[in-house]
């Protein structure tokens, strides 16, 4: 991938003083301190950011801002970053699932009802793959640009927001894979894929690295699980604004890391419940009648999910 944007939080030297700054990377490797209070803030900030303006360039970051678009397209890449940082993405465009008589598509392709392979916590401990049906699309943004951690394994890589769950077993436990956000991956965690033989198997971690990409896409399955590329990963993802947040930190000592993906699959009950509504022939892994597609414009968000995270925001964030 292209130069991109970093969610670190922290101040750069020279930048201005905000609020809960964030830094922004340009892909010439300039670094632009945004607002991190707020969407609208951090927007503000690329418009406001001397960095980023024509008129404070020279030599030959004038000459590589022009490549790059000026000014303008400068701006956008930041509002993109911002975009990224505060809303819920989570598998980027290039991802693929694999769908009962469909075969491997794009993730981008799926509609309500399909069933998709996925992983469901067996009784005696462990997982067990099945085929579930995607029950809506929490978040679908063809066009938006942002970052995403690449992932690579043994067996294959995935690419993920760094703040999306994937199911993780940490190098020196013993206690299998549990879910886990992506930027707590480090080289020698171990995931899960599926073997040859039908079972799941834990490759590990071999390579982690930032990259920019285009598209975002959060399917939603019953199970709250689905298999990306041949990795198991969750359907969640916590927005970073609330990440970052101290009361969020607390809730995560409170409950365990391990738990906040049962807490968002308990909060997605609505959905499930209402998908259920629609079902005629039973429960999840069986096939479905319901042929409803989300409208595929340039942009969508679940309006339940969306006031659940300003819910969260005014509620976390302080």
């Amino acid at each position: 991938g292209g130069g991109g944007g970093s969610g670190d939080s922290g101040a750069a030297d020279d930048g201005p003083s905000v609020q809960n700054p964030i830094i922004y990377s340009t892909q010439l490797g300039k670094k632009v301190t945004l607002s991190g209070k707020s969407y609208d803030s951090c927007i503000e900030s690329c418009r406001n950011a001397p960095e980023l303006k024509d008129s404070n360039q020279s030599g030959v970051m004038a000459l590589g801002s022009a490549v790059m678009g000026g000014e303008r397209q400068e701006q956008t890449r930041c509002a993109s970053f911002c975009q990224a940082e505060f809303e819920i993405v989570c598998f980027t465009g290039d991802s693929t699932v694999t769908v009962r008589d469909r075969g491997k598509l794009p993730i981008s392709d799926l509609k309500q009802g399909d069933m998709v392979l996925a992983v469901v916590p067996q009784t005696g401990g462990g997982w067990k793959m099945c085929f579930d049906p995607v029950v809506a699309f929490l978040h679908y943004a063809p066009d938006t640009e942002g970052p995403a951690l690449r992932i690579e394994h043994e067996l294959g890589c995935l690419e993920l927001t760094s703040t999306h769950f994937l199911l993780v077993e940490k190098s020196g436990s013993s206690g299998g894979a549990v879910p886990l956000m992506a930027k707590e991956v480090s080289v020698g965690d171990r995931l899960l894929a599926p073997w040859v033989d039908g079972s799941l198997t834990s490759p590990k971690v071999v390579h982690v690295e930032q990259v920019w990409r285009r598209g975002f896409f959060a399917p939603l399955t019953c199970s709250g699980t689905l298999l990306v590329d041949g990795t198991a990963a969750s359907c969640f993802a916590i927005p970073g604004n609330i990440v970052e947040s101290l009361s969020y930190q607390h809730l995560v000592e409170l409950v365990g890391a391990s738990n906040v993906h049962s807490l968002c699959q308990a909060l997605s009950m609505p959905l499930r419940a209402a998908h259920h509504l629609t079902l005629q022939d039973g429960p999840a892994c069986k096939k479905l009648e319901s042929d409803a597609e989300i409208s595929k414009t340039a942009e969508f968000f679940h309006p339940y999910m969306w006031f659940c995270y300003v819910l969260g925001a005014n509620v976390l964030v302080t």
